[in-house]
């Protein structure tokens, strides 16, 4: 199982998409997200997941400048996302160093989209995401809902050439509740897609039990930032 060490960047800055302080801000973790993705590295990260939470608002990539810093100080390759929402975009980023983009919005509205991708760019290095509310899927920065629940969505990606997707309870994520293990064993069984997990991993036992359920890959971020997980020893107990 590989674990990806998370970057949530908005305005520049490293921070939090859940915590917030006692004036209902947002806590910022560092204005030098770069000099974060080495500390990573040396806790023996192998993979980055960077997301550009402006981009995803706005579906325009607004911090590039900022991933190329941190394409230019670790070694590990980078998993990138965020407004991503063209296949020129999507040819910037991989052209920019990073190794795979996700896309969240763009192949949920356009299944043309979704195949004319994986075919320049390869399923390697073309991920979708798959954010659910209440189980439907969510898009644009998560503001618009679906008519399409998370396994009827994967059936459809499936047939375009997709092999990877995230899968994200929206509402695990901000409660910090544990991850979906049903909805995510459910979306492993009945679709033959490599699912890496996101949302409510916030303890070592969510580790485990994502790595029972089968998953690919787990994607932390406020575990980390708020010392419940240590890199270091996932890694060592649950990393590939």
């Amino acid at each position: 199982m590989h674990l990806f060490p998370t970057i949530h960047i908005k305005n520049g800055k490293c921070y939090s998409t859940t915590s917030k302080d006692v004036l209902g801000r947002h806590n910022i973790y560092t204005s030098r997200p770069e000099k974060l993705a080495a500390i990573w590295e040396a806790q023996g990260a192998k993979w980055l997941h960077v997301v550009d939470v402006d981009g995803a608002t706005t579906g325009i990539p607004s911090n590039e400048d900022v991933v190329r810093e941190i394409l230019n100080t670790v070694h590990i390759p980078v998993q990138f996302g965020g407004g991503l929402r063209t296949v020129k975009d999507i040819d910037n980023y991989l052209n920019m160093g990073v190794a795979r983009v996700i896309c969240g919005t763009k192949p949920v509205q356009s299944q043309r989209f979704a195949t004319e991708a994986v075919s320049l760019f390869g399923a390697e290095r073309f991920v979708v995401g798959i954010d659910t509310l209440n189980g439907m899927v969510a898009i644009e920065g998560r503001e618009k809902i679906c008519d399409f629940n998370a396994v009827s969505l994967a059936h459809k990606l499936s047939e375009v050439g997709v092999k990877t997707v995230i899968y994200t309870d929206i509402m695990r994520s901000v409660a910090h509740r544990g991850p979906s293990i049903d909805n995510i064993r459910e979306l492993i069984v009945r679709t033959n897609l490599d699912v890496i997990a996101a949302g409510g991993i916030y303890h070592m036992n969510d580790l485990e039990d994502l790595k029972k359920a089968g998953v690919s890959g787990a994607i932390i971020a406020a575990a980390l930032y708020e010392g419940k997980i240590k890199l270091s020893e996932a890694a060592e107990l649950f990393g590939d």
